[in-house]
């Protein structure tokens, strides 16, 4: 619509003007296509005649004149300096030509006006929704007609047809977005008013508002987030009945698609029975899978049998790797992974803290060939390496010579070989002799001093290592040469034996267990074992990868060779075939309209051939309702961040929330609510419970069983109920079910059934139960790490700590109807337990007293680990505390020297935290260790109970003797220590 102005300009003020006149900003004015340039050799300014409002004025001056330009907006810039004999001409030239331009823009715009009004009547005003591409498409054809529209005086440039027309369009030109998202909501209220006899009686409930919104809006992708207990099968069937009553599909235009056999067929069954429709068409994915490679290929395919149990598959893998064992090579793989690969290598000197590197041991169980638990990979190493030369070994077993006292602890090397009374100690230095960051150098120096010199004292033999051996690759080949010299004997374990021992111990069929799963990951992945490879060798254990990956290509051959031979399909190569027939355009979907339940549990190729489907109808439209809270299916593929970051992995996306929950009350919603939301990348929801109480309707169980917290917990629930309450007894892992039998024999009157957490999605009772929350890798969360290998073949990790094990436990309180009970050793609780205590959850943890009941969680931080909690023991010498992660950390502390209770701290002092006794000790404002008074040369003085020599970690702290009362230790009144 620019075009070069009648009026050629090009005008230079004066220097002399330029230095005297007012308003002389500016040098020089000239023309440009569409209004006039200002310019000072630096900076310049566009005026554009759009933007002139009451055309040019001239203002005269002394000397010079100035150009006044007035503009819509009201703002006016001034131009001084003109010449007073060419003020005039250039004012009249200037307001003629902005005229000009003004009734030749507006006379061009009049056919835009007219194809833009038109097109909006069709797209924007018929009964429809409207869609943002639609609205992108219209706004961005007649976007500028958007600036010329500002104009109060466009009447006068415009016939009155076209002023009519763009009266029209101006509110969708002005608010653009803004404006169909109006029209919008007004069809939308429209559509639930016209169909409000329906939405009433599609359900045995009436929908929701929320529910009858999802049903109504039609953008091209829907995202309906529907939290627990809300309705999410209900707005499914809905959506589909409102689709075809509404005139928008026919029945055999419209797919609905589930996860689970089961869930497709109760969908099938509400849409015949709801809706009285036959036609519609409800799957599986793998079904959808195998109807479209029916389609294509002219015939369904067989389906293995092991697609189907995963038991099936596992045996079968499991059989692959005893035949190929039979085979040299693979056998000397096989034994070579489990000497080096069996565990992820990372140096002590990596971490920061005891706590941290625990946690590393920990999570992965990190056990010898003998079934031992070690302290570090190194040990693991060297333990390995004696079991493999076929040397009887003890670990960690009491030295000859007992080393306890008040300065010891009882020595215990890490190695001892009985048949030829050789120790063998492995030191945690780098080759500067340092130490790791979280152990004490000092001390730890001192430790090796005082052990070489114990040995070199009594005469026993001892062999060292040292981790940097371990680093620079050499720490088997010294350990194997120190033995040698020492005389011991190697007699290798022939791989047939150590195959076979490892077969007894199960850790043969463990790895199996491991390639199984790696074959469904590696299938679904879509890679071959070339790209694998390629992938771990970009991991920072790429040996272990490497490893991994060439004992699991002949087991996948072989897997392969089966479905060839028994010409039949897994489930993986159903979904893979299909995406490949839809791509290529061999197989044309017949829908319109495509409605996915359970959508947070989606994968990466499912996600594909969802958009290749819709990819085939330009105009098709995507519905999908799930809940990302509620995502806890990673380890079969499913991404989360699909659901999360939804619009940019589909497009256009209108998001619907289900708020109202008929499933929980509020007490439990605000619990698991405000619990889920921890993690800052769920999408924020409020859910609003139905049903409303006002007291704490999950309680917390602290109890040093399952069994006895399992029967207070049903114990309470058969004093609340009449009979046939329903009880939903979880657990995160199966191995934790306990004898139904038995309990059900005890409470006749309730309906009692296990399941673990996972099993339990989408069901719901009266009350639920769940056990096992404790730390560790068995607990809840599970603290047990994932193989790298298959962390190669997952949906990225999350970097939120227990992301999904969160959900998890959101999931289990998200069952019950009235309240959960959460059962727990308080001695081992889960960093979940001590999150609901620590951050004041409305949650009851007094409701329970009685012989097997704890009074508290364990809440005494270790001082030495910093992760584990100080736990109360006895031992033959008394009571005492010592850290929840013992073996790993050995750190201890005194018990109540009266009562036996634990001991809080207070300034310089610990005091009994038994209310009724008034025990206090001083402690070592050092390392936080018990003061003891003891007796040295020079008379007496106070020390550390923490100093031991020859420890890891020792404290040396001493102070003078001085009577405790001294005003030096506090203010507060204690008893003299000094006796």
């Amino acid at each position: 619509m620019k075009r070069a102005s009648t009026y050629l300009l090009n005008y230079r003020i004066g220097w002399l003007a330029a230095f005297f006149a007012a308003h002389s900003n500016y040098d020089s004015i000239s023309s440009v296509d569409d209004g006039v340039l200002l310019n000072n050799g630096k900076t310049q300014q566009q005026i554009s005649y759009l933007s002139i409002g009451k055309g040019v004025a001239l203002e005269p001056g002394i000397f010079w004149d100035v150009l006044a330009f007035h503009l819509e907006n009201g703002e006016i810039i001034r131009i001084g300096g003109i010449g007073k004999k060419q003020s005039q001409y250039l004012q009249a030239g200037l307001d003629q030509t902005a005229r000009r331009y003004l009734s030749e823009f507006f006379q061009r715009m009049v056919p835009e006006i007219q194809a833009a009004s038109r097109q909006a009547r069709v797209l924007f005003f018929g009964n429809r929704y409207i869609r943002k591409a639609v609205a992108r498409q219209w706004l961005q054809a007649y976007g500028n007609l958007a600036k010329g529209i500002q104009r109060k005086d466009i009447q006068r440039f415009l016939p009155a047809d076209a002023v009519r027309e763009l009266q029209f369009i101006r509110p969708l030109l002005s608010d653009g977005y803004d404006a169909i998202e109006r029209l919008n909501e007004s069809y939308v209220a429209r559509q639930i008013e016209a169909f409000n006899v329906f939405f009433d009686g599609v359900e045995s409930n009436p929908l929701t508002t929320n529910q009858r919104r999802a049903c109504v809006i039609d953008e091209q992708h829907n995202l309906v987030l529907a939290g627990a207990g809300t309705g999410k099968t209900s707005t499914m069937v809905g959506r589909a009945g409102y689709l075809i009553k509404s005139g928008h599909a026919k029945p055999e235009q419209i797919l609905m698609l589930a996860f689970a056999r089961k869930a497709a067929e109760e969908m099938d069954e509400r849409i015949r029975s709801k809706l009285g429709i036959e036609t519609l068409t409800v799957k599986t994915f793998h079904s959808l899978g195998k109807h479209i490679i029916a389609q294509v290929e002219g015939e369904a395919p067989a389906i293995d049998k092991m697609a189907e149990d995963e038991h099936l598959r596992a045996r079968f893998v499991d059989q692959q790797v005893q035949r190929l064992m039979q085979d040299e090579q693979y056998k000397s793989r096989l034994i070579g992974y489990f000497l080096y690969y069996s565990f992820p290598y990372r140096s002590t000197f990596e971490f920061k803290s005891l706590g941290e590197y625990n946690n590393y041991i920990l999570e992965n169980d990190i056990r010898t060939l003998q079934g031992e638990l070690v302290k570090s990979y190194e040990e693991c190493e060297i333990a390995n390496l004696l079991y493999r030369q076929g040397i009887a070994y003890q670990y960690e077993a009491n030295y000859q010579v007992n080393t306890a006292g008040p300065d010891y602890r009882v020595y215990q090397p890490d190695f001892y070989l009985p048949d030829y009374g050789i120790y063998i100690e492995h030191f945690a230095v780098n080759e500067h002799n340092q130490t790791p960051p979280f152990i004490d150098q000092q001390s730890y120096l001192a430790g090796m001093a005082w052990k070489r010199a114990l040995h070199q004292k009594y005469q026993t033999r001892l062999i060292e290592t040292y981790s940097y051996q371990k680093q620079q690759g050499v720490l088997t080949q010294s350990l194997e040469q120190q033995l040698k010299q020492a005389g011991v004997a190697f007699q290798p374990l022939p791989n047939n034996e150590l195959l076979r021992q490892l077969n007894q111990f199960g850790q043969v069929s463990q790895f199996s267990q491991l390639l199984a799963q790696m074959l469904g990951l590696f299938k679904a992945a879509g890679l071959d074992i070339k790209r694998l490879v390629s992938l771990g060798q970009q991991h920072k254990d790429r040996d272990r990868m490497r490893a991994a990956a060439l004992l699991f290509e002949p087991v996948y051959e072989a897997y392969q060779q089966h479905l060839r031979e028994t010409g039949t399909i897994d489930f993986d190569d159903m979904i893979g075939r299909a995406i490949e027939y839809v791509e290529a355009g061999q197989y044309r979907s017949p829908y319109s309209y495509i409605l996915v339940d359970e959508f947070q549990d989606i994968s990466s190729n499912r996600a594909r051939l969802i958009k290749g489907l819709r990819d085939q109808n330009p105009g098709s439209g995507l519905f999908c309702v799930g809940d990302d809270w509620q995502s806890i299916y990673r380890f079969t593929g499913s991404d989360v961040s699909i659901t999360k970051e939804f619009e940019a992995h589909f497009g256009d996306t209108a998001i619907s929330i289900l708020d109202l929950t008929f499933r929980f009350n509020n007490k439990i919603g605000d619990v698991a609510s405000r619990f889920v939301m921890q993690n800052p990348t769920q999408i924020a929801k409020q859910i609003r419970s139905h049903a409303v109480i006002e007291q704490a309707a999950v309680s917390l169980i602290k109890t040093n069983s399952d069994q006895v917290g399992l029967h207070a917990a049903l114990s309470t629930i058969n004093g609340k109920v009449s009979e046939n309450a329903s009880v939903l007894i979880l657990a995160r892992f199966n191995f934790r079910k306990p004898d139904l039998g038995q309990w059900k024999r005890q409470y006749p009157n309730l309906k009692l059934q296990f399941m673990s957490v996972h099993a339990s999605k989408g069901k719901e009772a009266d009350y639920v139960v769940v056990l096992g929350l404790e730390k560790g890798k068995n607990g809840f969360p599970s603290e047990k790490s994932t193989h790298p290998v298959l962390e190669l073949l997952l949906p990225p990790a999350e970097a939120f700590a227990h992301a999904e094990e969160r959900r998890l436990f959101y999931v289990a309180l998200t069952r019950a109807r009235h309240h959960v009970y959460l059962v727990c050793d308080a001695d081992k609780a889960s960093v979940f337990v001590r999150e609901l205590i620590d951050r004041r959850y409305d949650i009851r943890v007094d409701e329970f007293i009685g012989e097997g009941f704890q009074d508290k969680i364990a809440d005494i931080p270790c001082r030495a680990c910093g992760t584990g909690y100080m736990v109360p023991r006895d031992s033959q010498h008394g009571s005492f505390f010592g850290c929840s992660q013992y073996p790993l950390c050995t750190h201890t502390e005194s018990a109540c020297q009266w009562c036996g209770g634990g001991l809080r701290e207070k300034g310089r002092f610990r005091g009994c935290e038994n209310k009724r006794c008034d025990y206090v000790e001083p402690v070592c404002p050092e390392c936080g260790g018990k003061m003891s008074l003891r007796k040295g040369p020079y008379g007496q003085f106070w020390g550390c109970s923490h100093y031991r020599k020859g420890a890891e970690f020792s404290c040396n702290h001493t102070e003078q003797f001085i009577d405790l009362k001294a005003a030096k230790y506090s203010s507060l009144t204690y008893k003299d220590y000094s006796t």
